[in-house]
């Protein structure tokens, strides 16, 4: 049997509630009409990224241990494929953040986004250990740091998007 996949089972569910949540945030308050604010794009954007991708590397080891792949490979590639997405998710958000000038929206939380990144750094960190097998030696724990990272990332972008969800009526 596969090491952690109750847990994997439980994440993959998780991130496609939040998936398909996204849907229902899209069609409430203004979003309804076709008036997304940048801020609003950005948000709806890294959660449906951070939760289909989530998804996706919840789901995969299932495969590559049906497929006879062994564990310490699913992990340490795993968390090499994570550790990279993370970090283009992060760079991309924050790119388009300065793009669409975010922080002069009002409804900009910065505490959020210093949260995100500072939280990033340590995650990263493990991940590549992890991929690299140094401390932790390409073991599931590693890789379900990322996993978690992942679902703190859709947590926040969907709190967020319901947080400023209102209409003008």
């Amino acid at each position: 049997m596969l090491e952690g996949s109750e847990v994997l089972t439980l994440l993959a569910e998780i991130f496609v509630s939040f998936a398909g949540f996204t849907g229902i945030v899209a069609v409430l308050g203004q979003r309804s009409d076709g008036v997304w604010r940048p801020i609003d794009v950005l948000r709806f954007r890294g959660l449906l990224f951070a939760s289909l991708v989530g998804l996706v590397l919840a789901i995969t080891p299932f495969g590559l241990h049906h497929i006879g792949v062994i564990d310490t490979v699913t992990w340490g590639s795993g968390s090499a494929i994570l550790a990279i997405l993370i970090v283009v998710l992060l760079v991309s958000l924050i790119s388009e953040h300065k793009k669409v000038r975010a922080t002069e929206d009002p409804d900009f939380v910065p505490g959020v986004r210093l949260f995100l990144v500072l939280l990033s750094g340590p995650v990263v960190i493990t991940l590549v250990l992890n991929a690299v097998g140094v401390g932790l030696r390409h073991s599931f724990s590693g890789y379900l740091v990322g996993l978690l990272y992942l679902l703190i990332i859709c947590a926040a972008m969907f709190a967020l998007l319901l947080r400023f969800v209102r209409s003008d009526t």
